[in-house]
């Protein structure tokens, strides 16, 4: 299992409650997540609480296909990735929080040791930007 963490301070005048708002915003968390997102479905539960998408993406390999689980809790949301790209199956666990006056994204990634690295990678080189994005909408 690789771990990683991203860290974004808060804007000034952006409180807690709305960013949490937005990340219950389970469209605004999709198109936040995959910035080369070609489309999305729902596929199962409840959009307000627990729900699972359908989700295809451009990745620099190619296009990808993959389920995303997005679970509402009362200080931020869960995300659950689980792809089956051609070299193996790759899982990653997303605990999005908001502290006093940061969003802070804890990553757990599980898959072959090239899937880990790989993603580990793109999660450390992306999310930083994904942060500042959703705060931006945040704001909005």
């Amino acid at each position: 299992m690789a771990t990683t963490s991203v860290s974004t301070p808060l804007p000034a005048g952006l409180d807690k409650a709305t960013v949490i708002s937005a990340l219950h915003n389970h469209d605004l968390m999709i198109k936040t997540l995959c910035p080369a997102l070609v489309s999305y479905e729902f596929d199962s539960g409840d959009k307000n609480s627990e729900a699972t998408y359908i989700v295809t993406d451009k990745k620099p390999i190619g296009q990808t296909t993959y389920k995303l689980t997005l679970t509402n809790i009362p200080d931020g949301v869960n995300s659950l990735v689980n792809a089956k790209p051609p070299v193996g199956t790759l899982t990653i666990s997303g605990k999005w929080r908001v502290t006093d006056d940061k969003l802070v994204e804890d990553v757990e990634i599980d898959g072959n040791f090239m899937m880990k690295k790989m993603a580990k990678g793109n999660v450390e080189k992306t999310h930083p930007e994904q942060h500042v994005k959703l705060l931006d909408l945040a704001k909005a």
